[in-house]
């Protein structure tokens, strides 16, 4: 264990472990004793704190601290009672917190080392490009690499990121950061590149594909577009000229509310839909893993008049993807509800059976 020299708060050594406990004691001006603070370390009551390990060290920041006070406030500034054995102490002080820039600067350096950490070990989760993008001419890059070469990587998805056009993300993300407007080559399914001039919001990403979303330029009144990445033609150019349109707080919270995935179709009704689970495995699957964060149990699972099952409801559109993510559970799940919707699926199992027939 070590501490960062200059501040007393800084680091994880057993020092800076109790001088971070005695200062936070000391400031609220009641009574401590060494005592305490090797009880609060060890997690037990402790009745002689000079017979437990690392009692030096929690002498010498109890020393230290009491030094940087006295310092700051005056001599006056603790209060001592007692005998050298069962002494206790109280800050008094005219200053509330006369330590705050060292402890506020330890606990930032602090924080930047779990952020540090969880960059290396959370490399796993982000595309290539990505880190390659933001840690380039950066020792942690080398680091994180050595870390997935020697097998140490800790988090990781399981998702394959060497998709078409994943190499535009930072690009993408910094326009989005900068408000710049964007033109965009782009080739709907079955159809020749098309140029659209795009006012990029957000990058989202959904089963293995990334997204753009913005504003696209031209419709009148405007509305959202939904570029999949890897059906950009060419690398977008910036639009000089072309004042930025943001979208207001929350937009895209109440945009995504009511959908399984990306897929927002205009004039789009949510449906309250009824869903059976035809098994204990699948209704427990769903419940632990939610289609949508709308779902709610209306049936507990078990014996009915009428069958053994279990229902729930989603508030949801009908979309491909919603309807993707019922149809892969194969007969697990049924759709009981609203008809509209039941018909959907009967059309599209209907269709599906005849490939099999």
């Amino acid at each position: 264990m070590r501490q960062v020299k200059g501040n007393i708060f800084n680091g994880d050594s057993y020092k800076a472990i109790f001088a971070r406990a005695i200062y936070k004691r000391l400031m609220s001006r009641e009574w401590v004793t060494l005592a305490e603070i090797m009880s609060d370390y060890l997690g037990e009551p402790c009745e002689n704190p000079s017979k437990e390990e690392h009692y030096g060290e929690l002498k010498k920041a109890f020393g230290e601290i009491k030094v940087l006070i006295i310092e700051k406030v005056g001599k006056d500034s603790i209060e001592v009672e007692g005998n050298n054995r069962n002494q206790r102490f109280r800050y008094k002080g005219n200053i509330d917190d006369p330590l705050s820039d060292l402890y506020n600067y330890g606990r930032v350096i602090r924080d930047l080392k779990t952020y540090w950490q969880f960059c290396q070990d959370s490399a796993g989760f982000f595309p290539e490009s990505w880190l390659e993008y933001f840690f380039k001419e950066c020792q942690d890059l080398l680091e994180i690499k050595k870390k997935k070469e020697d097998g140490e990587q800790v988090l990781s998805a399981s998702l394959d990121r060497k998709l078409t056009n994943i190499e535009l993300l930072p690009f993408l993300y910094e326009t989005i950061i900068q408000k710049k407007v964007l033109q965009i080559e782009y080739k709907p399914y079955n159809k020749k590149c098309q140029t659209q001039i795009v006012h990029p919001h957000m990058l989202k990403e959904f089963n293995g594909r990334w997204y753009l979303f913005g504003y696209e330029e031209g419709d009148v009144p405007m509305h959202i577009c939904n570029i999949a990445l890897d059906r950009i033609c060419a690398k977008p150019k910036t639009c000089n000229g072309v004042t930025y349109l943001s979208v207001p707080k929350g937009f895209y919270d109440k945009y995504f509310k009511n959908l399984v995935g990306v897929t927002h179709y205009k004039k789009a009704t949510a449906f309250q839909i009824r869903v059976r689970a035809h098994s204990n495995y699948m209704f427990k699957l769903t419940e632990t893993k939610p289609i949508h964060q709308s779902q709610q149990t209306t049936i507990p699972f078990g014996k009915h008049e009428d069958g053994e099952y279990g229902e729930f409801t989603v508030y949801v559109e009908l979309n491909n993807e919603f309807i993707g993510r019922i149809l892969q559970m194969g007969a697990g799940l049924e759709i009981v509800g609203p008809d509209e919707v039941r018909r959907e699926f009967k059309k599209r199992t209907a269709e599906l059976a005849k490939l099999y027939e």
